[in-house]
């Protein structure tokens, strides 16, 4: 049963995230209450319940509403309880409104109603995964019919299962969602297989049009096994391009693999049999001589990176030089798949810890900061891989260690090749969570792939070491660190320094100047500093945005930097701020504006930010042309953010000769 007390949170994210619904159109903005159809669909999927009742320590009535003890002792009529939950609606409508008008988006009835009813049922916890249909209301993608109506539909389970009229609600939702009516609901039926010991898949639920036919099931796989179809309770059996003709509950069928190739030393006995002789069939692995596969054997890293890209679906690559690998030893070079001290021992054999790391970026996963699974290990790869199944790790006194630093034999090397593969074929994502929420993390933008165990100090005087990156130490400052001794600080390490330009006030959006920048520039100048700017930007729009670049430039007219100029929007901190609830799009719009105006001027634009904003209020997607200087994890051991960064300011309260309390310290890293 749903919490009702969580309907409203429910649908004022849902607000935050309508960014793009399609198909919106760009119309005059009108007041929308939840119409006739969302009011229907509850009254007719909501148990009425004349009478309270009392549930999770709550009290309800009539279509689920929640409500105080004792308030209708007499029981409630259904209009009585219609009314209740436009009560319920009410305020919703509202934020939902004022987030349309604010993005020029007037949605259609329909959709507004769809996400209505789906959002009385399912409370918030739709909104923190990395899920089709967060992607489909945010515009992040271009589904189909049948997507749209999977995106809605993937969510008919109750204690794990599909149940049947929850999954009807949801595709008469995605009907309504579409075309304006719900009356096409029944041009879908779906189909729910049952979980099977053993077997991977990435859902249990897909969606069809009723008269086509099966073109696919949803996609599973069992060692050994070939899937041949699905069973009815009933026995009917469904095979690929049989007609769909309405909703079923089904059973996976499966049959076993008959290998046609075999190696003398894989025997059926064998736990790798299965891994071994699949991979092979399908022209992932091969043998060392005709009939020998030598499972006991190390992996070399050559052999290695064959596999694992391979199974990642990357190209077979030819030679290039003298070494059978060399194709891929130039591939692995290009990608930074390994450290090139490895890329250069292709016949030395490879270790647990490197394959995770090949593993993981082959499929464009990044190092994971969860809880690591392991005892013995918190590498980032590692944990990543083991969190979507491709890793395991060997039970020992109750734990379970990865042993990162042992040699992986053929036959071992065989599993993480199989999971890897299917992981593709099933299309699986990395994820980042952040607080309560989980998001995507975004194709095509660069990785933090530093390596952890290379930083080093006590947090507050942070060290990176790593063959071919070059580690500068700086400072970033404004007028509140007062007079600072530049030589003093000069030679307490700092060689460089990011100058505050000036800003914007949070509530008036006026630009003000930072009485310290000329004085800090002089002094940090004449000590010899490698010198960028910043200006904390309260940008609302892309003028505001220029407006600021401006300013910024003409501060600099007869300035020399050898240091990037920072765009720093930061989420304000108070609630009558200008830019509270400022959408992705405007807030990635304003960072493109800001860079491109420093660009055309001649200097290297950069942008700043924490971990809030990296993961919610940027679509990094977007800003791949610019540098990111990330501020996180102060006085920690390492920087713990996803995605690829330039500059880390590792505390805010760092203590260096020459200035008085606490500055904010940074790493610069130089490829």
């Amino acid at each position: 049963m749903k919490n009702k007390h969580k309907h409203l949170a429910a649908l004022l994210l849902v607000c935050f995230l309508l960014q793009a619904v399609l198909p919106c159109h760009v119309l005059a903005y009108s007041d929308m209450t939840a119409g006739d159809a969302a009011l229907d669909m509850i009254r007719r999927y909501e148990s009425f319940s004349e009478k309270m009742y009392y549930e999770g320590g709550k009290w309800y009535v009539g279509f689920g509403s929640q409500v105080e003890e004792g308030a209708y002792p007499d029981g409630i009529t259904e209009d009585e309880a219609l009314a209740l939950v436009r009560d319920e609606l009410s305020d919703v409508e509202k934020k939902l409104n004022s987030f349309f008008a604010d993005n020029r988006l007037s949605p259609t009835q329909a959709q507004f109603d769809a996400l209505v009813d789906f959002c009385y049922i399912h409370s918030t916890s739709w909104l923190s995964g990395n899920n089709a249909l967060v992607q489909l209301v945010r515009g992040d993608t271009q589904p189909t019919r049948l997507e749209t109506a999977q995106a809605f539909g993937v969510w008919s389970h109750s204690g794990g299962k599909v149940l049947a009229g929850l999954a009807r609600r949801h595709l008469e939702e995605a009907a309504l969602y579409l075309d304006g009516s719900a009356e096409q609901q029944d041009d879908f039926v779906f189909l729910a297989v049952d979980k099977q010991d053993g077997a991977i898949r990435s859902t249990d639920f897909g969606v069809y049009e009723r008269g086509s036919v099966y073109d696919a099931f949803p996609a599973m796989f069992l060692l050994g096994h070939t899937l041949t179809g699905v069973r009815t309770a009933d026995g009917e059996m469904i095979h690929i391009g049989d007609t769909v003709a309405g909703d079923r509950f089904v059973t996976p069928v499966w049959e076993k693999n008959v290998y046609t190739n075999a190696f003398d030393d894989v025997t059926q006995e064998e736990w790798f049999y299965d891994y071994v002789m699949e991979l092979n069939e399908a022209g992932v692995v091969s043998g060392r001589g005709e009939g020998v596969f030598d499972p006991a054997a190390s992996v070399t890293v050559g052999e290695a990176l064959k596999l694992i890209l391979l199974a990642a679906g990357w190209d077979e690559q030819a030679a290039v030089g003298d070494h059978w690998a060399s194709g891929y030893q130039s591939l692995g070079r290009e990608k930074r798949l390994l450290p090139d001290v490895l890329l250069d021992a292709l016949d030395q054999p490879i270790t647990r810890g490197d394959v995770a790391e090949l593993a993981a970026k082959a499929i464009g996963f990044g190092q994971s900061f969860a809880e690591s699974p392991f005892a013995d290990t918190t590498d980032g790869y590692a944990v990543a891989l083991a969190g979507i199944g491709v890793l395991t790790g060997m039970t020992e006194h109750g734990e379970s260690y990865f042993h990162p630093e042992k040699t992986l034999t053929r036959a071992e090397v065989s599993t993480i090749v199989w999971h890897l593969r299917n992981t593709v074929a099933l299309d699986t994502a990395q994820s980042v969570r952040y607080g309560t929420r989980s998001f995507a993390v975004k194709a095509g933008v660069a990785l933090n792939d530093y390596d952890m165990d290379g930083f080093s100090g006590e947090g507050r005087t942070m060290n990176y070491e790593e063959p071919g990156v070059s580690v500068l130490r700086g400072i970033d400052v404004s007028r509140f660190q007062g007079t600072i001794d530049w030589d003093a600080v000069r030679e307490d390490g700092i060689s460089f320094a990011i100058l505050r330009v000036g800003g914007r006030f949070q509530s008036s959006g006026e630009i003000y100047d930072d009485l310290m920048f000329e004085s800090n520039y002089a002094g940090a100048s004449a000590a010899g500093l490698r010198i960028g700017c910043y200006f904390y930007s309260q940008a609302a729009n892309t003028e505001e945005a220029v407006e600021e670049a401006d300013y910024v430039l003409s501060k600099l007219a007869d300035k020399q930097l050898d240091a990037p100029v920072v765009f720093d929007w930061e989420t304000a901190g108070t609630s009558n701020a200008r830019t509270n609830g400022l959408p992705v799009q405007v807030v990635c719009d304003c960072a493109i504006a800001f860079c491109e105006r420093v660009k055309a001027a001649g200097y290297t634009p950069m942008i700043y930010m924490n971990t809030h904003d990296g993961y919610v209020k940027y679509d990094l997607s977007r800003l791949t042309d610019y540098e990111i200087w990330y501020a996180g994890q102060y006085n920690g051991a390492y920087p713990q953010f996803v995605y690829d960064f330039r500059m880390w300011q590792y505390t805010s309260d760092g203590e260096l000769n020459g200035i008085e309390g606490g500055v904010d310290m940074d790493l610069w890293f130089v490829r």
